[in-house]
């Protein structure tokens, strides 16, 4: 019995070495789900509500918590438009993500200057840094460098996507 019981110790074990992946460069940090996209009727609701939010966000650690929790969600967005060849909303969103990482290092500058211990927030703010670096430096090899954005019956207009992702991984840069 307990010979038996060894033996299918044994193959579960080499069973799970076998077929395990490696995985480089993995962050520890987890993107959020979006929640509500683009052309959702509630979108524009979600987008007040999180602008009204702000009023009750006091203190630069609470502040920078906000600001990064929207980065991550703009970036997921923009990844997920993205992949869908939205790309005029893709670059919008990550334009917002940018705004809000960029707010997010400013509010622990500003702990910082104060003298307040930002050394967990510090490294939570790498591991995202480096999230959100894996995400975009995904993107680059998938996208196409410009797009020409044709609406119907108006203008023409040249998106940069290459730039933009590029921009957003020096944003990033910590």
């Amino acid at each position: 019995m307990l010979l038996k019981r060894a033996r299918i110790f044994v193959l579960v074990f080499l069973f799970l070495l076998l077929t395990s992946q490696e995985v480089l460069a993995a962050s520890p940090y987890v993107l959020p789900y979006p929640g509500l996209m683009p052309g959702n009727k509630l979108y524009k609701v979600k987008q007040v509500f999180d602008q009204l939010y702000r009023f009750w966000v006091f203190g630069d650690f609470a502040g920078h918590q906000y600001e990064l929790k929207l980065a991550d969600r703009k970036l997921v967005e923009a990844k997920i438009l993205f992949e869908y060849q939205q790309y005029l909303l893709g670059v919008k969103a990550l334009t917002d993500s940018n705004q809000h990482f960029q707010r997010a290092v400013d509010y622990l500058k500003a702990a910082e200057k104060e003298g307040k211990d930002i050394s967990q927030k510090r490294t939570n703010l790498e591991n995202a840094a480096q999230k959100h670096q894996e995400i975009l430096e995904g993107l680059s090899q998938i996208l196409p460098k410009e797009f020409l954005w044709q609406p119907e019956k108006k203008e023409a207009t040249k998106l940069k996507i290459e730039s933009a992702i590029k921009e957003a991984i020096g944003i990033r840069e910590i």
